[in-house]
């Protein structure tokens, strides 16, 4: 059986919470395989990288864009694509352009307080 991808140390990392939480945790259905974890009200589908794709945010620059690893990006703004040397590489949305590989952890970690996700909710509900 698998695990929830959310589910790491004894912690709850879904998206959907303001931080990671053990409060939340039920080992039988975060240990329980794909079809019990599915049925979580805090799991949500985790990004998959796309295969190629890209051009909406130009051509990237690997020594700059490039991880070597897929990314956790939650950000519903974020777009996870796997270049053909192997690399990952992340465009925003909002912004237009790839992210560096410095700022690609923002989207993982501090996506909820980004100033981008918000402008991008903004346009999107045409405030």
């Amino acid at each position: 059986m698998s695990e929830c991808p959310w589910y790491r140390d004894g912690y709850c990392r879904s998206p959907l919470l303001d931080s990671p939480s053990a409060d939340v945790v039920n080992k039988v259905q975060c240990l329980g395989g794909r079809e019990v974890y599915a049925q979580c009200r805090y799991y949500r589908e985790p990004q998959a990288a796309r295969e190629g794709g890209y051009e909406e945010f130009g051509k990237p620059f690997l020594m700059v864009h490039g991880l070597d690893a897929q990314p956790e990006v939650y950000c519903e703004f974020a777009r996870v694509h796997r270049h053909e040397q192997g690399k990952y590489i992340v465009g925003c949305l909002v912004l237009r352009r790839f992210l560096g590989a410095h700022e690609v952890g923002l989207c993982g970690s501090s996506w909820k307080q980004c100033p981008y996700r918000k402008m991008g909710f903004r346009v999107s509900l045409g405030i």
